[in-house]
Parts: C-alpha cells; structure tokens; sequence
C-alpha cells in the first residue's frame, strides 16, 4: 500500500521558499501550506498507474551474483545467467550478449556499478534487451562499469575494476569496461555498453574490439539509466564489424517509450546490407582532422594509425587535412553537460522531468529509495562530480551548461563542413593505450593523460562513430576511429568494415 501524499505545515512551505529564493511573507506561510493541502489528495490517484510497458518481462530462473574470481577471472560481470526467449527469432540466435549493468533486465538487479543501488531491481526489460530476446539471443550476464558509468578506465565501480583480457595487469577502459572485457576475453560474441563521452568506443579500443556509437537517439533507451540524457547513447561492441551491423538491426529503431529514439527514422537502410557491400577503400575521401593528432597522441599510437592512413592512400583513397576548430573547447562543454545532467539527474532520483517518456516505477522507487538510505556510500569520483554539478546548477543558475550548449552548436556546424569535404573522418580512437591498473588517477585532473579527448567531440555533435582495431603499440590494442556525418550510421559502419577488411585484415 503507498503512502498517502505527505501534508505540508508553515515550516515547510518557509523551507522550500528558501530553497527556491523566493520570498514568501512569514504570516502566510500557514495559509499557503492549508492550499496546497487541499488539492493533494488527487495525486494519490496516479498510483493506480504504477507499471510502463506491455507486462514483465521474462526473468532468469537462476542468478548469479556478483561472480567470484574462478568464474570470473577479469571481473568482467556483476552478475551471470542464461536468459532466451522460447519465442525468439534466428536473427542473433547464434550469439551470446550481455548488457551493461545500467540497462535493465527484469528481475535482476542493476547496480550501476554501486553498492548503494545493490538490491534495486526492475520490473521491466530496457527496449534492446526486449529487442535481443524477440530475435534469439541468449543474454548471459550484465557488465562491470564504472559508477554511475563515470570514469574511462574501469576502476571506479565498486565492485573492483575489472581487467583488460591482452594484460590483466592494464585497465580494460570504461565506462563500459566489462563489455570490453568480456568481448575481448571471447566471453560473449556481443556486449551492449552506453556512451556518454566515450564509454563504448574507449574499452573497445583499449581491449581490442569493434565499438559502435550511433547517432543520438538511433538506439531507444527505455530502462537505461542515465549519466547525461543528451550526450547518452547505447551501443555495441563486438568481435567484428559484421556482428555489431546484426546487433544494431535489432536494436536501433523507433520504440513510443522513448520519444528522442524517433530520431532513428533518419537512418536509412539496414546495417547488414552495409556491411555486407562495403565500399572500397580507393573510393573514399578521408579527413583528417588536425585536432584529434598533435602532441596529445602517444608517437606509439600514432605510428600505428599513420600506417593505416598510408595503407588507404596506397590503395587509392583521397587522404586530406582538415580542421574543426570547435574541438578545442570540448574538454569544458563536455564537463559541464556531463555533471550538470548528472546532478540534476540524482537530485530528480531519476525521474526525467519535461520528457514524454514511460518508467519502470520498481526502479524509481527503489533507486530513490537507495539514495535516501546509501547515497553517503557513493564512491569518491561519483560525489565529486555531483557536487561540481550541483555548485554549477545552485551558483551559477545554469551559466555554463547553457553556454556549453550552444558550443555543440557550433562544434556541430564545423563538422559538417567537414563533411563537405569528405566523405569520413579517421582518427586515433584514444590519445594513448591502456594505462597499467593504477596508473590513472580520477584524482589529478590535470596530470592524467586526456583519455576521452578524441571520443567526447563526436558525442557533443550527436554523430556516429565506429572504433576498429588498428594493430598494437607495446603489446596493447590501438584503436582507429571512423566519424561519419550525422544520421549516416550505415555508410559510417560500412566504411569501417572497408576498413577492418582492406586496410587491417
């Protein structure tokens, strides 16, 4: 049974005056308070519509929690289980998939990487995994993440980092850093992540493995928790090109729960007939963006991809410079969108105000729930940056996050009259390879090595990208990144295909 609507006294309606700067007269706080009171009663109506969606989904007969070391050498899954659809189709019936563990699976818990959020499951399947199970796969686990999906290596979930399968001994990357493991491990064939900034292509590139960021809002996000609802995507990340193309014929698409994936229609054509005729490499026009190269980018790293762009102009493509300028100031434009949304987010409990979009309520309710009880066991790097959120939103009433967005405006702009020129843009994914476990600090802001800096433009400007493996420098994976124009999520995936076959091999 609910809780009747809580009644406000005088005190109350003073308290929330001061916290909205306001000013209410003293005598009519009283009178105000008896107003509100009147009409309370009707929101407790609104429970009889607790559920979204068209029923449960099926759950796992059998979970395994929080899996130890011998079955689970990278500590790549915080939880394992066999879950098929008897119904489903052929289209992935071949491929074992896991999620990350901030997309919902019903009947399962969804950390989000925190012990705080331990216990709160949802009711409902997030639209891909209910896309998954229609066409066959059979999901076998959700994936460690960095908390609340904030960090780039892997380190900061607290249910331990887990490890790169090319050296356990190095990072896996992150957000989605059990994705990546788990798919380089060969653990699954297919690992759905989400990226904000990067967090799909950075563990693909650091582990070895193809990375797929849409277009925003190509990939619907029903029963996805967000880290920034405007720079958020869901992708996959796959063992090859072929296998991401068969995933994301499942997964992208329209679904009336989540309005922005009404975006998707923009994309034309399936993803496997791209991929299945890719163009040749001696056909495209490729840019080079100066911006994404220069002394940020490791002389190993770069060694590796000035090869492959040697290889694609010995093989007839037209390799040019350009430039997006705007690219300098995406270090601050993403920050302040990130924890802004972040905070606001948090300080919401989740609940997407001003969105047209349905709810799984089991996790609202619990995840509210959580943070009211556990929201003092946050890690470190997570209340760090709601605080910086929060000192952004209650200091400066918005200042940066409105200016940071009409940066992406022009930063958008500047990427497509790149586009004018050619037909797609390479870059190294990442500036570097995987640090060693501890070598990167979430503490020293300025002595890291600027990890997401190639990554988080593409994001700001909402356009596809594709990271392919490209070779090794020190033993480690080097990811190329394939950026193509906005919407045009099948050429950009074909080219990366053309790519994987003529140019990597």
């Amino acid at each position: 049974m609910t809780d009747r609507t809580t009644r406000l006294t005088g005190a109350d309606v003073e308290s929330l005056a001061e916290t909205l700067r306001i000013d209410v007269a003293a005598d009519r706080t009283d009178e105000i308070a008896e107003q509100i009171n009147n009409g309370l009663h009707w929101y407790d109506d609104l429970d009889a519509y607790g559920h979204a969606g068209t029923g449960p989904g099926t759950t796992p007969s059998a979970v395994r929690y929080d899996p130890p070391e011998d079955e689970d050498p990278l500590n790549a899954f915080i939880t394992r289980f066999d879950l098929a659809s008897p119904d489903g189709g052929d289209a992935l019936a071949d491929l074992d998939v896991a999620v990350k563990d901030n997309v919902a699976v019903a009947g399962v818990p969804m950390t989000c990487g925190s012990r705080t959020f331990e216990g709160v499951v949802p009711q409902r399947h997030a639209s891909v995994v209910d896309r998954l199970l229609d066409a066959g796969a059979t999901l076998v686990g959700k994936t460690n993440m960095d908390e609340l999906a904030y960090g780039p290596t892997g380190e900061t979930s607290q249910f331990g980092p887990a490890r790169n399968p090319a050296d356990p001994d190095h990072v896996p990357g992150g957000s989605s850093s059990g994705s990546g493991a788990a798919v380089g491990a060969g653990d699954v064939d297919v690992a759905l992540g989400s990226d904000t900034g990067g967090s799909v292509r950075i563990p693909a590139a650091f582990c070895g493995v193809v990375g797929v960021k849409p277009s925003w809002g190509v990939v619907p996000r029903f029963g996805f928790v967000e880290l920034a609802y405007s720079l958020d995507h869901i992708g996959p990340l796959a063992r090859d090109v072929e296998t991401a193309a068969r995933t994301l014929d499942v997964i992208a698409g329209f679904d009336e729960r989540d309005p922005s994936s009404a975006m998707a229609d923009r994309v034309a054509g399936s993803f496997v007939e791209a991929v299945a005729d890719p163009p040749e490499v001696g056909s495209l026009s490729v840019g080079v963006p100066s911006e994404f190269y220069g002394d940020r980018v490791e002389p190993g790293v770069r060694t590796v991809i000035d090869d492959r762009l040697e290889a694609m102009e010995a093989a007839g493509a037209s390799v040019v410079d350009v430039s997006v300028p705007a690219v300098e100031d995406t270090v601050a434009a993403s920050n302040a969108i990130t924890v802004s949304e972040f905070f606001a987010t948090v300080r919401s409990n989740g609940v997407p105000f001003g969105r047209n979009v349905a709810y799984d309520t089991a996790w609202q309710d619990g995840a509210a729930a959580a943070l009211d009880a556990r929201g003092h066991e946050l890690g470190p790097v997570a209340t760090r940056k709601l605080l910086e959120g929060a000192h952004l939103a209650e200091r400066y009433r918005g200042r940066h996050y409105v200016r940071a967005r009409n940066a992406c405006r022009r930063l958008r702009r500047e990427f497509d009259a790149a586009f004018e020129e050619v037909d797609v843009l390479v870059t190294p994914t990442l500036p570097v390879v995987a640090p060693a476990l501890g070598e990167w600090s979430p503490d020293a802001y300025g002595e890291n090595v600027p990890i997401a800096v190639n990554t988080r433009p593409v994001n700001l400007a909402g356009l596809p990208a594709v990271t392919v493996p490209a070779g090794t420098h020190d033993g480690l994976p080097v990811g190329l990144q394939c950026i193509g124009p906005a919407y045009e999520d099948t050429a950009t995936l074909a080219t990366a295909r053309a790519v994987e076959r003529d140019v990597v091999g």
